[in-house]
């Protein structure tokens, strides 16, 4: 693994489209932050020779082609309630992913209450679409992509990962595409996902609660299916991908218990699963802890660098 472990630079490319949504909201949703690390022997041609009005038609259109190794890559979804947040409040751990060898593609989402579930799920899935169409031009090898994401991007991560060995009805609960859409086939296994504190049942609202309603379409009790569908730990079985669960020992905003009840229950399936636990610490401390950082540098290294062919 040496040769995964030499220094690479890092390109970043600003604001690259990776979803063709017609649901932009103030031109921000489907824009992603391309990271790419670009080792000594890789060769780079790059793609600014291109007229704008040519990249910006195509939302699977990578911005370089690089020649040389095959690198892991990670999908990088923030937080923010489904109703706010935005890409740059992940911008540190995207380089911190992209200075160890990974390509990131660190994304905005369409966000609530504007556009509500599934909406969000899909835009998660239209960036593992863009890696996976981009692999070649990027040197990406398309078995070991993974994901990252803190409070609403760990849930939408999770839920990503555990639906992708779903059937093709049950994945359909949580996607505006339709069963037959071609998209489907073209999503890559998912090798790896990292959730920090994520809400993982949301079964366990209280059935006339309107709180979620913004992305939920209503109440529990009106919306049943559509809080089944959005529920992680409801869709757990044995081919889920290996999962890290980070979550804050004293999260006021999604409890602990979130995190513990989905990790029991890929416990009980027997995927390979472990949860960090960050002593005292709440939410957006969580989210900021030196800890947090490491643990998911050492998660993806493990499973997606030393792990490599």
């Amino acid at each position: 693994m040496a040769e995964e472990s030499a220094s690479p630079d890092i390109k970043t490319y600003w604001d690259i489209r990776y979803s063709s949504s017609p649901e932009l909201q103030e031109g921000k949703s489907g824009l992603a932050d391309l990271y790419l690390p670009i080792f000594p022997d890789d060769t780079v041609s790059d793609a600014s020779h291109e007229s704008e009005e040519c990249l910006a038609s195509s939302s699977q259109q990578a911005p370089v082609r690089v020649t040389g190794r095959l690198r892991p890559a990670v999908v990088v979804v923030h937080g923010g309630g489904w109703l706010v947040g935005d890409k740059w409040s992940l911008g540190s751990y995207s380089e911190q992913l992209a200075e160890m060898g990974f390509c990131v593609l660190n994304i905005n989402y369409r966000l609530a209450p504007y556009s509500k579930f599934p909406a969000q799920v899909d835009d998660v899935r239209h960036a593992l679409l863009y890696l996976a169409d981009n692999a070649d031009e990027l040197s990406i090898d398309p078995q070991r992509i993974g994901m990252f994401g803190y409070s609403a991007g760990g849930h939408l991560s999770a839920l990503v990962g555990v639906m992708s060995d779903e059937t093709d009805e049950t994945q359909a609960t949580s996607s505006d595409w339709a069963i037959d859409d071609p998209r489907w086939k073209r999503l890559p296994k998912i090798a790896a996902v990292c959730a920090g504190g994520p809400p993982c049942d949301l079964r366990l609202l209280p059935i006339d609660s309107e709180a979620l309603s913004f992305f939920l379409h209503g109440s529990r009790r009106q919306f049943p299916e559509i809080y089944v569908a959005a529920s992680p730990t409801a869709h757990v079985s044995a081919g889920d991908p290996p999962t890290q669960l980070i979550h804050g020992e004293k999260d006021l905003i999604v409890p602990i218990e979130s995190s513990q009840g989905f990790a029991d229950a890929l416990k009980a399936v027997g995927v390979s699963v472990a949860l960090t636990v960050i002593k005292d610490q709440g939410h957006l401390v969580t989210f900021m802890h030196p800890r947090t950082q490491k643990q998911v540098r050492d998660f993806f290294s493990e499973q997606l660098l030393q792990r490599a062919p």
